[in-house]
């Protein structure tokens, strides 16, 4: 019973059975949120490996807001879950993450 519809898993790809205006339609709508987890994902990189410059400035921000001084997780693809742990700390870090981002000096 096998239409070629799924993979090996058993999934169906939902998009592959949309017509090319359906498709087109649903690239528009999700193009902002790609574009704000790409943004999010480089912040996310920097604040970790960057140690000498954004690593010191973000915990000087967390200390200033007084908040607890931690990392920002980041999206793993191999990682369950990754992103939304990502938005939820993004969410929860809304200050902190709109101060470091409009350091100019930071490179963001």
């Amino acid at each position: 019973d096998d239409d070629g519809r799924d993979n090996d898993d058993g999934w169906v790809d939902e998009v592959e059975e949309l017509d090319p205006d359906e498709r087109l339609m649903l690239e528009k709508s999700i193009l902002p949120v790609k574009l704000a987890l790409v943004k999010l994902r480089r912040l996310a990189y920097k604040v970790i490996h960057l140690t000498t410059i954004v690593l010191p400035a973000w915990h000087k921000i967390l200390e200033d807001l007084q908040a607890p001084i931690t990392l920002m997780p980041h999206d793993v693809s191999t990682r369950w879950n990754s992103t939304f742990d990502m938005l939820d700390y993004v969410i929860e870090h809304q200050e902190a993450v709109d101060i470091v981002t409009q350091r100019r000096d930071l490179g963001l």
